[in-house]
């Protein structure tokens, strides 16, 4: 697996709540006219992904820290080699404690959605599919922690509702069986690391941290790039549900 910045943007992509924004404006079905399935599915799942968005998050912050200590380790290469080899330990994952099982929205009975109403709902199934299943393959891959994506690929057991989707499940599946889900750049730091403890045993240190320096310049990157592609959706979803959540105050005192 090879998540740099720009192959997670374009998983990140594959959720853009804009396409979600204009069917509600095509079909004119604003928020303030939806039923109250409609409310809380919307409410229900872009809660969840928040979480999601949260726990990746920490699992980037995670990693942060861990380049922080590494850059020290690198740092005392040269001057004092045993003090290096006692520091450079390989990037270890954040065990994910958090429950990740995500209640399905339930797909309508309709072959054919006809109503507005059925539209949204059936557009907030292709979401609800696509978006948990992303979000579990950045976690697993941040985590070094496979169940994430295992438990988020339950919901599309039924039939992967995007094209786009089906091409990369096969892709990680194939990753899956190959054990190589792990970021890059992590899977790359931790040999380097190896090897340069090795040639410090060796009495070899000299400039043999440069290939290490690199890396690391790598997975911060890699952190930055998936950072603000997570940041920019939490703040998309915050102000949908903001949006959701005036309109229906309004309502209700515009009733009172």
């Amino acid at each position: 697996m090879n998540p740099n910045p720009r192959p997670y943007r374009l998983l990140y992509e594959l959720f853009d709540q804009m396409a979600f924004a204009k069917l509600v404006v095509e079909i004119e079905y604003p928020m303030t006219k939806w039923n109250d399935s409609s409310v809380e599915d919307y409410l229900k799942y872009s809660l969840k992904l928040l979480d999601l968005l949260n726990l990746i998050s920490s699992s980037l912050s995670h990693l942060g820290k861990a380049r922080v200590k590494l850059s020290h380790a690198l740092s005392l290469v040269d001057s004092s080699p045993q003090s290096a080899m006692k520091r450079l330990k390989a990037v270890e994952f954040k065990t994910l404690n958090k429950d990740l099982k995500v209640e399905e929205i339930e797909e309508s009975e309709e072959k054919m959605p006809c109503s507005r109403k059925e539209l949204v709902h059936q557009a907030l199934v292709v979401m609800n599919s696509i978006c948990f299943w992303v979000c579990g393959v950045v976690l697993s891959g941040l985590s070094g922690d496979i169940s994430p994506c295992l438990e988020m690929r339950k919901l599309t057991q039924r039939g992967i509702h995007c094209p786009s989707l089906v091409a990369l499940d096969s892709r990680f599946h194939e990753a899956v069986k190959e054990k190589r889900w792990v970021v890059k750049e992590v899977r790359e730091l931790n040999d380097d690391v190896t090897r340069l403890a090795a040639a410090i045993a060796a009495g070899e240190s000299s400039g043999a941290g440069k290939k290490l320096e690199r890396e690391l310049e790598a997975m911060q990157k890699m952190v930055d790039g998936i950072g603000k592609e997570g940041d920019d959706l939490f703040a998309g979803l915050l102000a949908g549900r903001s949006k959701l959540l005036d309109g229906l105050r309004a309502d209700f005192f515009s009733k009172v």
